[in-house]
């Protein structure tokens, strides 16, 4: 079963003094990224949250949000960090300069990165790892709900897929017959009644006709196909190898559509890529 990269968990819970909110957010992404938003924890808490979200989400954009809904703030309020505010002023104003980009500051921080002070509070970190790891168990929920859907649509298309390399095999194989009597009526017409010999005759035929044949391309194409259809069953990440996989099928669909000069196997190349771009899109988002 796969399992996406998409999902959200949100516990709530008190533990007689504070009203704890933990909310986790995951997004697509080629690492591991994992930020803390939201009241500050002891560091020895923050390094085994992270070393259970390693095991558990393994990869992706990782945000974790714990707030107290009724804590204190400190006394001197929250502080506009001003050399922290200026240095990351500085940074995009260089990047804007020298790469052109055009970014904004929320595109890189949030009110928490340029604030001094944090909300103060006693909650003993066995609670908070808990809210953290029931949230996390809702997060994986999600992702694998999410995750069976997308593997259904990748099946549906994988079938037509599959039917539909079937249907340009025949295609391919009445071509190769036209040409086949094109090219001796054509040699026929052109050396009148001179007698030829035959088994030289069909060996150029076969030269110039096979050509036109990518029954190769088809034989690895489907075999492509059951490579992506059975990582669907697997109980591991699987992102990865089916993005390899569906640029190898997209290479062998190329070669058809180069090596056909048929209208009718152009046209069935254009939908197969259109469905192998369906496919990838969906697997850029799943573990």
């Amino acid at each position: 079963m796969i399992k996406s990269l998409t999902g959200f968990g949100n516990v709530e819970f008190n533990d007689g003094s504070n009203q704890i909110n933990i909310i986790i957010r995951t997004v697509n992404s080629r690492f591991l990224d994992i930020k803390f938003r939201g009241i500050d924890l002891n560091p020895k808490l923050e390094m085994e949250i992270r070393k259970e979200i390693q095991k558990s989400l393994l990869r992706g954009n990782i945000q974790i949000q714990i707030y107290n809904r009724n804590g204190t703030k400190n006394i001197n309020g929250i502080v506009l960090n001003r050399e922290r505010y200026e240095q990351i002023e500085s940074l995009v104003h260089t990047i804007q300069e020298e790469y052109g980009k055009r970014l904004e500051l929320s595109d890189l921080i949030s009110l928490n990165d340029l604030t001094v002070g944090s909300e103060s509070i006693e909650v003993a970190d066995s609670i908070l790892f808990k809210g953290v790891t029931d949230a996390l168990k809702q997060v994986d929920s999600m992702r694998k709900e999410e995750g069976a859907a997308i593997g259904t649509d990748i099946k549906n298309r994988i079938n037509l897929i599959l039917k539909t390399l079937k249907k340009i095999e025949k295609l391919s194989g009445d071509f190769v017959h036209e040409q086949n009597l094109k090219y001796r009526e054509k040699i026929k017409s052109l050396l009148n009644d001179i007698k030829v010999d035959e088994d030289r005759l069909a060996q150029e035929i076969a030269i110039n006709v096979d050509r036109f044949d990518f029954t190769e391309e088809i034989v690895r194409s489907i075999s492509h196909c059951e490579q992506l259809a059975s990582f669907l069953k697997v109980h591991e990440p699987v992102g990865k190898k089916m993005n390899f996989i569906l640029q190898e099928l997209s290479r062998e669909v190329n070669t058809m559509g180069s090596k056909s000069p048929s209208s009718k196997v152009s046209q069935i190349v254009v939908e197969l890529k259109s469905e192998i771009e369906k496919i990838r899109e969906q697997v850029q988002n799943i573990l």
